[in-house]
C-alpha cells in the first residue's frame, strides 16, 4: 500500500525518540480536516482497479441486459395490457419491486423489471466498496500508517464518501443509457436513473454511520446490510398495503419519482435531505470517537474456549457463523418469495406467451409451465448461492492479508489443514443454505397452492443443482492457491453463470459459451429427469478444483503467490 512521501521523516523522528504530534491532528498542525482526500482517492482508484470494474461490469451488465431484453417480449399492446393486467395487482411483485408507476407502458414494464436488481445491487455496491476503504482499513492497521502522514481526521470518510458518489453514479448513467438504447422515453429514463443513483448516495452515507457504530468490518457490513434489507421490506410491506408505509424507505423515496408517470422530482429533496443528516451524524462521530474505535464496543467473549474451537474447522466455523448466517437467512426468505409468486405463472404467461420461451416452456400446458418455473427458479436461486460459497473460501484472503492467518499457521495447523478446513466449512454450509432455499420455495409454494406433498421434491430439486455452485467454490479455492492475486476471478465467475441463466437464452449465446457455464450440464430438473452422470461428474471437478488449491497453497508463497 503506497503512502504519502512524509511518512518516512514522521517514522524518523519516532525512532529519534522526539515526541511527534500526529499531523492528522488539527490543534497546531496547519492542516485541515480533510486534508489527502486527493491523496486516498487516487489510492483507492489503484487499490481498486480490478474490483470497481467487475461491480460494473456484473450490476450494470445485468441492467443493460434486462432493459435490452424486455422489450422484445412485449411489442404490441395486448401483452402490454396483459403484464399490467397479471403483475400490476400481484402482492409478490408489490412486496418485491414495489408500486410501479406506467406498468401499461413499455418503460414502466422495464423499470418493474430490473428495479429488483438494480436498486438492491447499488445500495450492496456501495455498502461493500466503503467499508472496505474505511472500517476495514482501521481494522487491519493500515489506516493508522496513512494517518501518520499528513492526512486530516475526516478525510477517509470523505474519500469514501466521494468514491461511494461516484459508483452510484456510474451505475446510475449506465442504467440511463440502457434506457434510451431500448428506446424508452428520455424524461422516465432520467428520472429513474437519476433516483437510483441518489437511492446508492443514501445508502453511502447510512454505511459511513454504520462504519462508525461498530469496530469491525463485519459488524459495519452487518449494519448497513440491515438497513438494506429494512428499507427494502418496508417500501414492500408499505406495497402490499398501499399506505404510507412506503414513505418511511429510501427505496420509497426512489420509487416515488414515478419514473415513466408524473415524473415528481420533489421525492429526491428526501433522498438528498436524508442524505445530509446522515453525513452529518457520521463526521460527529468521527471526530468523537477514538481511531480504531466505534461507538458500540466489541462484547468480550467467554473466558474459556470451546472443545471445538480447539479445532481449525470449529474456528473458521466460528469466524465465518454470522456471514453464512446472514447468506442463509437472506436466500431462504429469496426461497419463500419465489414461491409464492409460483401459482401466479400460467396467469402471467397466458397474457404473454413469448414469456414461456424465458423459462423454456412454450406452448407447454399449464403444469409443465410450473416445472419449466421451478427449473428456472432452482438454477437461478442456485447461482446466487455462488455468491455464498465464494465470500466464505476468499475470507482465507482477508484472514492472510490481515496476519491472523499467520498466527494460525504458527501454531501445530498445517497450511493444507487450514485451507481444507475453510473449504469443508464453506461446502457444509452451502449444502444446508441449499436446503433451507428449496425449504423456503416449498413452503412459499405450498402456502400459495395447498399441495404440501411437493416439499420433498423441490427441496431435492434445489439440491440436483448443488455440483454446479460446489464447482464455482471449488474454483475459488483454486485461485486461492495458484494464484491469490487472482482471486477476484471468482467473483467474476459467479458474474458469468448469472448472466448465462438469466440472459444466455434470451440473448442466444453460442453452445460453446454455455458449456463454460457448470450449471448447463446438470439437468433442468424438474423438466427434465434428474441424471446422475453430470451430477457426479462435476463433483469430480469440483474435488480436483479443491485438490489443485491444496497443492498450490502448501508450496507457494505467503501473499505473493
Amino acid at each position: 500500500m503506497s503512502v504519502h512521501p512524509s511518512a518516512a521523516s514522521a517514522t524518523d523522528d519516532t525512532a529519534a525518540g522526539g515526541a511527534r504530534q500526529s499531523p492528522s491532528a488539527p490543534e497546531g498542525s496547519g492542516t485541515s480536516s480533510v486534508t489527502g482526500v486527493g491523496h486516498l482517492l487516487r489510492l483507492i482508484v489503484r487499490l481498486d482497479r480490478l474490483r470497481l470494474p467487475l461491480w460494473l461490469v456484473g450490476l450494470g451488465g445485468t441492467i443493460v441486459a434486462s432493459a435490452l431484453a424486455v422489450p422484445p417480449l412485449y411489442d404490441t399492446p395486448e401483452k402490454v395490457a396483459g403484464y399490467a393486467a397479471a403483475v400490476g395487482v400481484s402482492p409478490v411483485n408489490y412486496l418485491m419491486s414495489g408500486r410501479q408507476v406506467g406498468l401499461d407502458t413499455l418503460g414502466g414494464i422495464v423499470a418493474n423489471e430490473i428495479s429488483q436488481v438494480a436498486q438492491v445491487g447499488i445500495c450492496l455496491m456501495v455498502m461493500f466498496l466503503v467499508v472496505r476503504h474505511t472500517r476495514a482499513e482501521e481494522e487491519s492497521g493500515r489506516a493508522e500508517l496513512v494517518r501518520s502522514t499528513v492526512v486530516g481526521r475526516h478525510a477517509a470518510t470523505l474519500a469514501g464518501l466521494l468514491y461511494g458518489i461516484a459508483s452510484a453514479l456510474l451505475i446510475g448513467v449506465i442504467t440511463t443509457a440502457s434506457m434510451l438504447a431500448a428506446g424508452l422515453a428520455v424524461d422516465g429514463s432520467i428520472t429513474y436513473g437519476t433516483g437510483l443513483t441518489l437511492l446508492g448516495v443514501a445508502y453511502t452515507a447510512v454505511t459511513l454511520v454504520a462504519v462508525q457504530i461498530s469496530t469491525s468490518a463485519r459488524g459495519a457490513l452487518g449494519l448497513a446490510g440491515a438497513a438494506v434489507a429494512v428499507g427494502y421490506l418496508v417500501r414492500g410491506l408499505g406495497a402490499m398495503e398501499d399506505n404510507a408505509l412506503v414513505w418511511a424507505s429510501p427505496f420509497g423515496w426512489a420509487q416515488g419519482m414515478d419514473a415513466f408517470g408524473d415524473e415528481r422530482w420533489w421525492p429526491a429533496l428526501l433522498l438528498l435531505a436524508a442524505t445530509g443528516l446522515l453525513l452529518a451524524l457520521a463526521g460527529r462521530l468521527t471526530a468523537g470517537r477514538d481511531f480504531g474505535g466505534g461507538l458500540v464496543d466489541t462484547r468480550p467473549g467467554r473466558p474459556r474456549a470451546s472443545w471445538l474451537l480447539h479445532t481449525p474447522f470449529g474456528l473458521v466455523a466460528r469466524v465465518q457463523r454470522g456471514l453464512l448466517l446472514g447468506w442463509a437467512v437472506g436466500l431462504t426468505l429469496l426461497g419463500l418469495l419465489y414461491g409464492a409468486v409460483i401459482p401466479t405463472i400460467p396467469d402471467l404467461i397466458a397474457s404473454n406467451p413469448e414469456m414461456a420461451d424465458v423459462v423454456g416452456a412454450s406452448g407447454a400446458a399449464e403444469d409443465a409451465l410450473v416445472d419449466a418455473f421451478l427449473a428456472y427458479i432452482f438454477v437461478f436461486m442456485a447461482v446466487i448461492s455462488c455468491g455464498a460459497v465464494v465470500a466464505s473460501v476468499l475470507r482465507l484472503r482477508t484472514e492472510e492479508e490481515t496476519g491472523r492467518a499467520e498466527a494460525v499457521l504458527a501454531t501445530p495447523v498445517s497450511r493444507t489443514t487450514w485451507l481444507a478446513a475453510t473449504t469443508a466449512v464453506a461446502f457444509l454450509a452451502i449444502t444446508k443454505i441449499t436446503v433451507l432455499m428449496g425449504l423456503g420455495l416449498a413452503l412459499g409454494y405450498a402456502v400459495g397452492t395447498g399441495e404440501w406433498d411437493q416439499v420433498l421434491p423441490q427441496v431435492g430439486g434445489q439440491l440436483a443443482y448443488l455440483p454446479g455452485t460446489l464447482v464455482i467454490g471449488a474454483f475459488a479455492v483454486a485461485l486461492y492457491g495458484l494464484l491469490p492475486r487472482g482471486t477476484g476471478l471468482a467473483w467474476a465467475a459467479v458474474a458469468f453463470v448469472a448472466f448465462q441463466v438469466m440472459l444466455g437464452e434470451l440473448l442466444g449465446l453460442p453452445d460453446v459459451v454455455d458449456a463454460i457455464s457448470p450449471f448447463s450440464h446438470l439437468a433442468a430438473v424438474p423438466v427434465d429427469d434428474f441424471a446422475v452422470l453430470p451430477f457426479l461428474t462435476l463433483l469430480l471437478v469440483a474435488s480436483a478444483l479443491v485438490g489443485a488449491g491444496l497443492w498450490g497453497y502448501r508450496r507457494r508463497d505467503a501473499l505473493t503467490g
